[in-house]
């Protein structure tokens, strides 16, 4: 079997203003980009929505991707962690968040190639997302309470992690000035 990358892009983004799954990214809406480096990495994505789900879905339009709507988004990530996995055999599961949009291609393909059963993104003194999620670990992401992330597993069995750097994972976007600042970082030098 092979692996899925999951892209958990349900959220409300309360704290944003408006929906941040929507918001322009290098002249397209984050999700789509977020969605468009992950399969580049892996041929199957699967991109969990909620909020604002007809405009998510809109803007997925055309995209080889699996797109699953969890109907209890407000309980939290692991509810959506389990919507996906509720849709998939796969022997590898990377999950992902919308709000990464500087993690690249290249960072995904290295976490999915890399041995374990469990591989983690790191920056500065902290880990998560992306990472990778291997047996037995799969059902360890489908018991997760609704409200708990993906993070929790890698936290109780971190003697199990192997950690591949990646200082972009520290920079998600949960308010427009951070990403207002990231463009400001990212834009072409003139």
């Amino acid at each position: 079997m092979a692996d899925v990358i999951v892209i958990l892009a349900a959220g409300e983004a309360s704290r944003f203003g408006s929906p941040k799954q929507l918001a322009e990214w290098r002249g397209r809406p984050l999700v789509r980009f977020v969605t468009e480096e992950a399969l580049a990495a892996c041929s199957d994505v699967v991109v969990v929505i909620g909020a604002h789900a007809p405009l998510v879905r809109d803007a997925l339009a055309g995209l080889a991707c699996r797109i699953v709507e969890n109907l209890h988004w407000q309980r939290g990530p692991g509810s959506s962690l389990k919507a996906a996995l509720d849709t998939s055999t796969a022997d590898g599961v990377l999950v992902t968040l919308v709000d990464l949009p500087q993690v690249t291609r290249e960072h995904l393909t290295r976490l999915l190639k890399t041995e374990g059963p469990l591989v983690a993104s790191r920056w500065r003194a902290s880990f998560g997302a992306p990472a990778m999620f291997r047996a037995p670990f799969i059902e360890a992401l489908k018991r997760l309470d609704d409200g708990a992330g993906a993070k929790s597993v890698l936290q109780a069995n971190r003697s199990q992690v192997t950690f591949i750097d990646c200082p972009e994972a520290a920079l998600d976007v949960d308010d427009r000035e951070t990403l207002e600042s990231l463009r400001q970082q990212t834009a072409p030098r003139r």
